[in-house]
């Protein structure tokens, strides 16, 4: 599925490239596209030149760049790389400094297209770093070709330098990283690292040199030490950014910033085509906040509308100053009933709330349960009558447990032991089913039952039956 509609509101791919026309203003272009019966006119994206000539007619037409690039080297997506350029200039604005911009591009391949449009678009000087030698002298001839040797540097460095020999005591406004994803060739194939075997294969041939993307300890690693030398670098760079491949990356990310005592990160989503990826930016500088930075996707994104609590008025001829107590016992009874654990959040004058655990579905089918305890009752009771002369001890046990209190009945099935030994653990672990808020109101004359969903056990079919089993209790 598409995701334009949630790409950067300022990028000008958000209504894909029109093939046909692209095809009729550009010459070069035309031998790659195709139109099938119905005079559509597309393109084989599993072509590697037929990729190369798209991201270098885009250049060439909306930036007024001459790019060119290897076909065994990586061939970048220009929505994706605008999206990133773009998010840069929104982080920009919160340091109250958009002119003479400074900034690097760490890993910047034979397209150096970040400094490229960067340069181009918005007149940003840029230092940029490449390990490949081949990727060194494409980069460099593209700079030259396009006349901005005044604007960008490209840099040749050693496999394991990534900021600290390079920036040395320079001062820039940005930092900017396409990092390689993976860790390994393995990982390479779409279906190693996805949780959905069924996942379909990626529409885009893939086309780059494994130094580009394959890196010891994948992308983690990688930035990690992207985040390690920042810290020793700390303010000689305003803004530190990265782009990264997997959002389960994210975590283990987020949490090495915090323990290296950054003044504050954001993260955003670039979405483009059919494919998603994630930046990540952080600053040590103590009066800039890089969570004011407005998320795109968040400006095209509707907020979900909250639904209200599901309401039931107590069946009650009358109600007085004790009501509101009554209804609460009622509901502390039928809660615990069924094995939930209540935990009182507040008590005003005229409302009371709680939080209400279930550790199991206790509350449905509850008809079939009762039919299959009254099965067991007979099936247990046949049972005794049976073995009655076997043992006479036998009839001193069954009528102590009868007349013991204490002692738990066949009701008590499974489902409800097992309810019963998770509910002495308490809160821990995975054992709770769902979790909601109960409100008991006093208004106008009535009592108000309102239950609801706490947001990280979000199922309102279960509501509904909870506030069914209510009714069928509390009306009978």
């Amino acid at each position: 599925m598409s995701m334009n509609k949630y790409m950067h509101p300022k990028n000008i791919y958000k209504s894909p490239p029109n093939f046909k026309q692209l095809a009729i203003d550009y010459p070069e272009f035309r031998e790659f596209v195709t139109q099938d019966i119905t005079g559509k006119v597309g393109l084989d994206f599993k072509n590697i030149k037929a990729l190369r000539a798209l991201s270098c007619i885009l250049l060439k037409k909306d930036f007024g760049l001459d790019v060119e690039i290897p076909l065994d080297k990586l061939i970048p997506t220009i929505p994706l790389r605008l999206n990133y350029i773009l998010w840069l200039e929104d982080l920009l604005t919160l340091t109250g400094n958009t002119e003479a911009i400074k900034g690097v591009d760490i890993g910047t391949g034979a397209s150096c297209v970040y400094p490229l449009i960067a340069a181009k678009k918005n007149k940003w000087q840029m230092l940029a770093s490449e390990v490949d030698n081949n990727n060194y002298i494409y980069a460099k001839n593209n700079i030259e070709k396009n006349d901005l040797q005044d604007l960008i540097e490209v840099v040749k460095v050693e496999e394991n330098v990534i900021l600290k020999d390079l920036l040395k005591d320079d001062k820039y406004d940005f930092l900017m990283c396409n990092p390689p994803f993976f860790g390994s060739t393995k990982e390479l194939r779409s279906n190693a690292n996805s949780r959905n075997l069924n996942r379909p294969k990626p529409k885009n041939s893939f086309c780059a040199s494994t130094v580009e993307v394959v890196v010891k300890g994948g992308e983690v690693d990688f930035i990690s030490k992207l985040i390690q030398e920042s810290k020793i670098l700390e303010t000689n760079v305003k803004i530190y950014t990265t782009m990264v491949g997997h959002k389960k990356s994210l975590p283990e990310l987020k949490k090495l910033l915090r323990e290296v005592e950054v003044s504050s990160f954001k993260e955003t989503e670039f979405c483009q085509g059919n494919t998603t990826r994630w930046g990540l930016a952080w600053t040590f500088i103590t009066n800039l906040d890089l969570k004011k930075c407005l998320d795109p996707i968040k400006l095209v994104t509707k907020p979900k509308k909250n639904k209200d609590p599901l309401t039931y008025i107590f069946p009650f001829s009358e109600v007085d100053e004790l009501s509101l107590n009554k209804a609460r016992d009622c509901i502390i009874k039928l809660f615990e009933g069924l094995e939930m654990v209540l935990q009182e959040v507040s008590r005003q004058k005229n409302v009371i709330r709680y939080f209400v655990t279930a550790y199991a579905n206790t509350w449905s089918n509850q008809r079939r349960k009762r039919r299959e305890r009254l099965r067991n009752s007979i099936d247990n009771s046949s049972s005794v009558s049976e073995n009655n002369n076997e043992c006479e001890d036998n009839n001193e046990i069954i009528d102590k447990e009868a007349k013991s209190p204490g002692k738990r009945t066949n009701e008590d099935h499974i489902e409800g032991a097992f309810v019963k030994k998770l509910k002495i653990s308490g809160d821990e672990g995975g054992a709770i089913f769902f979790k909601f808020i109960v409100s008991l109101k006093l208004h106008d004359d009535t009592i108000i039952l309102e239950i609801d969903c706490l947001e990280s056990y979000n199922n309102r079919d279960y509501l509904h039956q909870i506030l069914q089993y209510i009714k069928n209790h509390l009306e009978t």
